[in-house]
């Protein structure tokens, strides 16, 4: 004869907490990269949009906690720790093969304004900018960027000279000692990087006539290791996107930057990027920033 002991109603009720007490103690841990210097604001705005689709998500998914990566990572490195899970998030303008090696969220985080560029140069430099007409002209010019940064392996493809290391803030003092002619930056990125640094390269000055574009939209890559962590922030970024929110957080970071760029007072030369692939979402005209 086979006897069937059932639990009690006490150990059953002993059971179901903890089991919820488990469940309540699971945080989704989420390690991004540190910052490369104290007076690197870049990764501000996307952070605040990576803890509201978190929020939005967290229902569903439960509460999390975001980490800093001890030290700040190149690009390479990046890419390599991400791939086996010491990274989770990382936000970046995009390029096919971060797309290939990781799960990418092809939402524009910055509706693609970085690839709308301005210039650091040096302030006795700017007579010679304003003479350019042509997008040859300034391909005779020395260009500064990070030697791993997407812009970087873009211009790089239409056969642009790029002097500049793995290191930021090198890059402000190699032009302030005239290693390059000019440094361009994003839009969102140019005013901040100008003001912080203005007293300590006093010869430094944002170009006055010329503007770059081409399409650089910056995605956050997730780890291969955590698709359901890439499933998590899509739909956190889509709800925020969808209900507005994302735009009233791109116009409170932005707005005063589209106003000082004067894109409509340049002249833009305009570029292809041969690093995108095939499913940029061009096909979202609400994923993009379009001026006026």
């Amino acid at each position: 004869m086979v006897r069937i002991i059932l639990p009690s109603v006490a150990a059953l009720l002993v059971l179901g907490v903890c089991l919820i007490s488990t469940s309540a103690l699971a945080i989704d841990i989420i390690t991004v990269n540190a910052k490369k210097s104290d007076n690197d604001t870049r990764f501000d705005y996307p952070m605040k949009l990576l803890v509201l689709a978190l929020e939005r998500t967290k229902k569903q998914y439960g509460d999390y906690e975001i980490r800093r990566a001890a030290t700040g990572m190149t690009r390479g490195r990046a890419l390599r720790e991400l791939a086996i899970g010491n990274l989770t998030v990382f936000e970046a303008a995009t390029r096919r093969e971060w797309e290939e090696a990781t799960i990418p969220i092809r939402i524009p985080l910055r509706k693609g304004i970085l690839g709308y560029r301005l210039f650091l140069i040096r302030s006795d430099s700017q007579a010679q900018f304003s003479k350019i007409t042509n997008i040859d002209q300034l391909k005779k010019l020395h260009l500064g960027s990070g030697s791993q940064w997407t812009i970087s392996l873009a211009l790089k493809r239409l056969g642009y000279t790029v002097y500049g290391g793995t290191k930021y803030e090198p890059l402000f003092r190699m032009l302030s000692e005239k290693r390059f002619d000019y440094f361009p930056r994003g839009i969102n990125e140019i005013f901040v990087e100008f003001e912080t640094r203005k007293n300590t390269f006093s010869n430094l000055k944002i170009e006055e006539t010329i503007a770059l574009y081409l399409p650089l939209p910056t995605y956050f890559f997730i780890t291969p290791t955590r698709p359901d962590l890439a499933s998590r922030i899509k739909q956190g970024l889509l709800s925020i996107l969808e209900d507005g929110t994302m735009d009233r957080i791109f116009f409170e970071y932005h707005s005063d930057d589209i106003k000082k760029a004067r894109l409509k007072d340049r002249t833009i030369f305009k570029l292809p990027n041969l690093n995108l692939s095939d499913e940029t979402p061009f096909h979202r005209d609400d994923f993009w920033y379009h001026p006026k």
